[in-house]
């Protein structure tokens, strides 16, 4: 499971050079807030609203963000049809649960912008990789004894749908009882490159680390 980056967000500010090449105005704060209810809420009225980019391209890279989180937590192995749709489900109503809130933006010297996040960490996947472990060493053990006793024991295909099964069984079930920390405050950098405004990607990383436990998932690897 790799560090989930959140390079919908990237891509979608290359959409901008066609509107904002010239442009006398910009909403940093309202451009910020339509990409992140873009990548996380699934909500792309303000992403097309505002010109960042058509219906299909909104909906292009939020399952683009959906298919990085998903590669970073099964480790890119091939799922069955039905368990990667239900995996997918499962990493969806993740992301929907974040909680953020878009402030005011600061327009610098420089011409860049620094846009106010309020936030509140999920706790998801520490409770979800501490069931997931329990679960697989019980699994472990049930399919030694198996072997042990010369039964039949499932192919290695098998055991490994198995194994992310249990992964997706163990997030749903955090999701189901999820906390949140108290809110903080962090601050995302919009600067001018190439005379199109683009999220600074440090920052963009940083919140994703903000949002979620994600810490939990990458000590795992």
């Amino acid at each position: 499971m790799k560090k989930m980056r959140k390079i919908a967000i990237l891509l979608a500010a290359a959409m901008l050079a066609a509107i904002l090449g010239g442009c006398g105005s910009f909403d940093a704060s309202g451009y910020i807030k339509a990409l992140l209810d873009n990548s996380y809420k699934n909500d792309s009225t303000a992403f097309v609203e505002q010109k960042i980019g058509t219906q299909e391209q909104a909906k292009e890279l939020y399952e683009s963000g959906i298919d990085t989180a998903m590669g970073s937590m099964t480790s890119q192995q091939q799922l069955s049809d039905g368990l990667n749709e239900e995996f997918e489900a499962v990493v969806k109503d993740v992301y929907k649960s974040v909680k953020y809130t878009v402030g005011e933006a600061t327009k610098k010297d420089d011409g860049s912008y620094e846009v106010e996040i309020k936030y509140q960490k999920m706790k998801v996947f520490a409770p979800a990789m501490e069931n997931f472990t329990a679960a697989t060493e019980s699994y472990v053990e049930e399919m030694t004894e198996k072997a042990s006793n010369g039964e039949d024991v499932p192919s290695e295909e098998e055991m490994n749908e198995a194994t992310y099964a249990m992964l997706k069984d163990a997030i749903k079930d955090s999701l189901g009882a999820i906390t949140y920390e108290d809110e903080a405050t962090t601050t995302v950098r919009v600067e001018l490159v190439n005379k199109v405004y683009t999220p600074n990607e440090e920052d963009v990383y940083n919140l994703e680390q903000l949002l979620f436990d994600i810490e939990a998932v990458t000590e795992a690897q």
